[in-house]
């Protein structure tokens, strides 16, 4: 039996952003809204796992994008589990536009949590019910740690709101996206587009929390850049991220950061 799970979604407007494109946060949502499905129909949903004091969480993930569609059009994402890594369920992502072309594609690295105890619990046990596809990779190579962030020059605080929650009563993986997206420079957005993206979520946050995500950029082309978000009180670091850039035809890859200095101190 083949498992693999597809989905199929058309681009509404409030999933665009301010360029027309399907935004970089609505494919993480429809990615994980994809992975969510398939795992209902085996049982191991996040809503069917916490009635047995069980819960998946996201801890690594790498996202790969070569093209953004636009609003209204057809897009379909496939998802799979390839396999299991010492502690980690391995899941593949794949999303093609309405010609079938591969525009994004993301491996990630998930965890069970006993709710109960807060403590990790054996993956094999949570895989039984699908089956592995470990020849069928999204993107080659493996997820592994990122280095810390030793300095940063730049960091824009952020309050856990309510929307950030999710079914865990934590934030969500998302809206640490977020956070990092927004604390970059306007100009940055409005003239380059995200190729890249690779994330260690390493704590959580909660409601009341406030955080500061902190950016250092990387390189000399001024497109690649090193992130950090970590807890305003006490300072412990709830992720590490890595992301780069595509400047936009005809802009030049210094123009992005002219006005960087609005995003942080």
């Amino acid at each position: 039996m083949e498992d693999v799970w597809t989905e199929r979604f058309v681009v509404r407007d409030y999933e665009v952003d301010a360029q027309g494109r399907l935004s970089v946060l609505t494919l993480c949502h429809l990615m994980q809204e994809a992975a969510s499905r398939h795992a209902q129909t085996r049982g191991m949903a996040v809503d069917q796992l916490r009635a047995e004091n069980f819960t998946w969480l996201l801890s690594r993930m790498l996202l790969r994008i070569t093209d953004y569609p636009g609003w209204q059009e057809p897009i379909e994402i496939q998802t799979w589990p390839t396999g299991i890594e010492k502690r980690f369920a391995l899941r593949d992502f794949r999303a093609t536009d309405r010609e079938g072309r591969v525009f994004g594609a993301s491996i990630s690295a998930w965890l069970v949590i006993d709710t109960v105890k807060w403590r990790l619990a054996r993956i094999e046990p949570f895989l039984d019910r699908f089956v592995l596809r470990p020849d069928d990779r999204a993107l080659p190579g493996r997820l592994g740690k990122l280095p810390r962030l030793a300095t940063a020059e730049h960091e824009r605080a952020f309050a856990v709101r309510y929307r950030d929650l999710d079914l865990n009563q934590h934030v969500n993986n998302v809206s640490y996206l977020e956070w990092i997206l927004e604390s970059l420079p306007f100009d940055l957005k409005e003239t380059a587009s995200l190729a890249e993206l690779e994330v260690n979520f390493l704590a959580e946050a909660f409601p009341g929390d406030r955080v500061l995500a902190r950016w250092q950029p990387q390189g000399e082309n001024g497109l690649s850049f090193q992130h950090s978000i970590v807890q305003e009180s006490g300072g412990q670091e709830l992720i590490r991220a890595r992301t780069v850039w595509k400047a936009a035809e005809g802009r030049g890859p210094g123009e992005a950061l002219d006005n960087r200095h609005e995003s942080g101190r």
